[in-house]
């Protein structure tokens, strides 16, 4: 499985749960590559994924569907860049 779509099959499993079993799973997506504009949107995805996993966090930007937006915009360009730097244009 490329990374890209590594990261499009946590994108999806997102929508069916919010446990912290995630985080762990967005983070060891951080350094897989030495892109800038892929680390930046992986990093905002750890803060959002954070975010997400914490009910009364999330409250703080609008509840757990808001958050989710922002989480799933952000894996979606980051699966996108994974795949343009793994070769597999979007």
């Amino acid at each position: 499985m490329t990374i890209e779509e590594q990261i499009r099959y946590l994108t999806s499993r997102l929508v069916a749960r919010s446990d912290a079993e995630l985080v762990p799973e967005v983070c060891g997506l951080l350094n897989i590559f030495d892109d800038g504009n892929y680390r930046e949107r992986m990093s905002d995805a750890v803060r959002w994924v954070e975010i997400y996993v914490d009910p009364k966090k999330a409250e703080t930007y609008g509840g757990q569907d808001v958050v989710l937006e922002f989480l799933v915009q952000e894996l979606g360009t980051a699966a996108d860049l994974a795949g343009m730097l793994q070769g597999n244009p979007p």
